[in-house]
């Protein structure tokens, strides 16, 4: 029970980190013309749900590194499972984004050029990276799973830990390059899922081992990481500590994973809402962007941001969970999802 509650969690967790992020992302708190209110809010919700994408990884990596079975009928099951989504919301969101261009930025003629770099670094739109990153993922598993039948459980934990420093160690890189004004080289989508094996294994590891770990000090780990993001966030001023491989990231990812496993194996009557948590990742942007244009000024004449952050995402995760739910009544929809 409590891996379908972990999914739910973290379907609600992107959607409030996709909701935040609007008010930090981009900004600088010292600009007298940010509010400085909404940003901290931004800061806040956007530091502690960082570890929905991450949880999701270690899901996949605790149910498929351990399975047993041939590379073709798992190429076969999980292949197909991302690939029809991955082409059908791809070109919506592309043709989303070209009347993105044409009504909100009167501009349509910089839609081409948009999409192409969009398309080059795997991402059509802003939550697609993980259907081009997850992918790659699934094409190692049958190697990554000959490690784990041959490996000690020592060998394997310091392969986990190497794969975690490599992780953290570019992506403190990439954001000292960016204080420093240094343009670092872009690369395909197709390495994207290099900065993810740690999590993909991690969660193989949990399961093969059986591994628990102290509430109390997942639950110190888990606010010291929360504490460090939020506050890192500020004096540092930097992307680092809101991206998906940064320290703290990582450690509130872990903690919460053990924290919800311990406590959350009970039946919340989230069923529903779990078989379709991938269709509702898929869904929600449509909503973000709907809800940005036409009714986030209006909300927020009339709320404290503390209280928008939270409806609003609510909002979108119903609305986002109801179009999931009528794909998966249809017969040739229910695939996309």
């Amino acid at each position: 029970m409590w891996i379908n509650n972990l999914k739910v969690f973290a379907a609600f967790a992107v959607i409030m980190l996709h909701v935040a992020a609007g008010f930090v992302t981009g900004l600088d708190v010292s600009n007298p013309e940010v509010s400085v209110h909404n940003w901290w809010a931004g800061n806040i919700f956007e530091s502690t749900t960082r570890w929905c994408v991450p949880l999701f990884i270690m899901i996949s990596g605790y149910f498929l590194l351990n399975k047993d079975e041939s590379p073709s009928t798992f190429f076969k099951k999980r292949l197909s499972r991302v690939l029809i989504p991955l082409l059908f919301w791809s070109l919506f969101f592309s043709v989303w984004t070209i009347l993105k261009y044409h009504v909100v930025y009167d501009d349509v003629a910089s839609a081409p050029k948009a999409l192409v770099k969009a398309w080059i670094l795997g991402k059509p739109y802003v939550h697609l990276w993980y259907l081009f990153m997850i992918p790659f993922l699934y094409l190692i598993t049958p190697i990554l799973r000959t490690l784990f039948n041959n490996l000690s459980r020592h060998e394997l934990f310091v392969f986990i830990l190497f794969n975690f420093a490599l992780t953290i160690l570019n992506s403190l890189a990439t954001s000292v390059f960016s204080y420093l004004d240094m343009n670092a080289k872009l690369s395909l989508f197709t390495n994207n899922f290099l900065m993810y094996i740690g999590y993909y294994c991690l969660g193989g590891y949990i399961a093969k081992y059986d591994v628990k770990v102290n509430s109390i000090l997942s639950t110190i780990v888990l606010i010291t990481a929360w504490s460090l993001a939020i506050f890192g966030k500020y004096f540092l001023v930097t992307g680092y500590f809101h991206s998906n491989n940064s320290i703290s990231t990582i450690l509130s990812s872990v903690a919460l994973f053990f924290l919800i496993q311990t406590f959350c194996d009970r039946d919340f009557k989230f069923s529903s809402f779990a078989k379709l948590s991938f269709g509702i990742y898929l869904v929600h942007p449509i909503f973000l962007d709907i809800l940005s244009f036409a009714g986030r000024s209006w909300l927020l004449d009339r709320m404290d941001i503390y209280i928008y952050i939270p409806l609003a995402s609510v909002m979108v995760f119903l609305l986002s969970y109801a179009v999931a739910l009528s794909f998966s009544k249809s017969r040739y929809l229910s695939r996309c999802i």
